[in-house]
């Protein structure tokens, strides 16, 4: 009988570095509510279920027997990938606990590191209170709120425009060329699926009464970039600077969300250049509102929807990155509002948790509509499509809440927002349609810690908190359309002016405050 064929060189040792990358590519990770849907590799998984990096099929072996035939055949070649292999899974073994199916110890730096950066974390917080402390003196409808809701926004709208060549349409909100250190690609045809993970102020200047303001935010975030080609999906870094002049006002809550008129709010259409042609006014350069005088990038990396795998935890170990304020903010706010109960609180926590767990894993993410903000409901919608086209699905387990430590408290005349670190653990696991695992344990639980702040109207006050599946507003069972609108009454109770929404899941190791 004669041996069987063996494949030519160029064959083999595409084989054998295909499953060296393979291999290593498991370190990358995914998830929703910030992991999952932006960072690739730094983050664990999601509140509302989590998924990781693919390289979990049926490749491996294959890729494996072509290794070791590049052995017998190319010993010069393969037993070097060999050795890169083996000496990858002892390292993947001893940092994941001797090979267990989840590590949750897998924290970048000594503990003197570790123990670092919350401290510089919470030392922004009294620098961040008094800046925005600086700016509610001279404009008291500021809303953190309301302001992260028109950024988040506006971020979303410039990177569509660089696709739609509808930047112009932007002029009262960005300056010319701020978008040039993206660079020009004349065959990009869509940005979507753009999920921000992170979102914070790195500094701010003037905002006192009679000062023009500037404030910069980084962003980490991901999104997919379609040219003719096909999607790229990217993990960046960039900042955005903005200014506000002097004497400029907020907009109010029922604009926080749209794009219009800086002015007087009429449709963007309306406006032409600079010039309003219903309110006759000027309205770019920072006059009336937030004006991009520069938006540039930091970092970059290509890292795809990757649906399968598994990720080793980062950040559990870093101690909570806390307000020392908050527990004061906290009194301050059951002052205000006496029907304010911080076990009632937690409980809300508990059913959008369960309900998270419930919608993530059924792909049914409509279910979940009723407990976050527009923003995060949207912005998750994009891998839960992803799931559907790969006929998969993230599946969690006997996911619970196991502790909730405060974090921070942000009063403002239309807000409360409260920000806490969650502990959760459960089986997390990715399976086909057809049952085929993707990633994960079905045996081994997964625990993980995120930030999660939740968002209520400041006119709630003296209602109790729902810990219930019932609307808000009307007390009817718990039915909301996609817009987030109460089937019976009608009312849009995702808003937070009825009860506490998720507005912000954010990871250990992105946390700042």
């Amino acid at each position: 009988m004669r041996s069987p064929r063996l494949p030519p060189r160029a064959t083999l040792i595409a084989a054998g570095v295909s499953l060296s990358i393979l291999l290593i590519s498991i370190v990358a990770a995914a998830r929703p509510g910030g992991g999952h849907s932006y960072s690739g590799g730094s983050s664990h998984s999601s509140s509302g279920g989590g998924s990781h990096s693919s390289g979990g099929g049926g490749d491996g072996g294959a890729g494996l027997f072509y290794l070791i035939l590049l052995c017998i055949e190319h010993p010069v070649i393969g037993i070097p990938l060999l050795i890169i292999v083996v000496a990858f899974y002892v390292i993947k073994t001893r940092m994941s606990g001797s090979g267990s199916d989840w590590s949750t110890a897998n924290d970048s730096g000594n503990a003197d590191e570790r123990r670092a950066m919350p401290a510089a974390r919470e030392q922004s917080f009294a620098v961040t209170r008094s800046m925005l402390d600086q700016l509610r003196a001279a404009d008291p409808d500021f809303s953190v709120v309301l302001f992260e809701d028109f950024v988040y926004t506006l971020y979303g709208e410039l990177h569509r425009s660089r696709a739609q060549a509808a930047s112009a349409r932007l002029s009262p909100y960005v300056a010319p060329g701020a978008l040039g250190a993206l660079g020009q690609n004349a065959a990009l045809r869509e940005v979507r699926g753009i999920v921000i993970g992170a979102m914070r102020c790195v500094w701010l200047t003037g905002g006192s009464t009679g000062q023009a303001t500037t404030v910069e935010i980084e962003f980490e975030a991901n999104y997919g970039e379609v040219t003719q080609s096909g999607e790229r999906r990217l993990y960046v870094v960039e900042r955005m600077t903005l200014v506000r002049a002097a004497g400029a006002r907020s907009r109010p809550p029922a604009r926080a969300r749209t794009l219009d008129c800086p002015n007087c709010g009429a449709p963007l259409e309306n406006v032409r250049g600079d010039q309003c042609s219903y309110c006759k006014k000027s309205v770019g350069g920072g006059r009336f509102d937030w004006f991009v005088t520069q938006f540039r990038r930091s970092h970059t990396e290509p890292r795809g929807p990757l649906l399968g795998g598994d990720v080793a935890e980062q950040g559990n170990n870093l101690r909570t990155v806390a307000d020392p304020q908050a527990p004061a903010r906290v009194d301050q706010l059951r002052a205000r509002d006496p029907s304010f109960d911080w076990n009632q609180f937690q409980g809300r926590i508990g059913l959008i948790f369960q309900s998270l767990q419930v919608a993530w894993s059924s792909r049914e993410w409509l279910r979940a509509r009723p407990f976050v903000s527009d923003n995060l409901f949207q912005s998750q919608m994009y891998w839960i499509d992803l799931y559907i086209q790969q006929r998969a699905r993230n599946v969690t387990e006997n996911a619970r809440v196991v502790r909730i430590e405060l974090a921070s408290v942000i009063s403002d005349k239309y807000f409360d927002a409260i920000t806490v670190r969650v502990w959760a653990t459960g089986l997390d696991y990715t399976v086909t349609d057809d049952g085929r695992m993707l990633g994960g344990s079905r045996t081994k639980e997964r625990p993980y810690s995120e930030y999660w702040t939740l968002i209520r109207g400041s006119e709630r006050a003296n209602k109790p908190t729902t810990t219930a599946a019932a609307c808000p507003n009307c007390g009817a069972p718990l039915a909301v359309s996609m817009t987030g609108n109460c089937n019976y009454c009608r009312v849009k109770v995702t808003t937070g002016e009825f009860d506490w929404v998720l507005s912000r899941i954010e990871q250990d190791e992105s946390y700042g405050g």
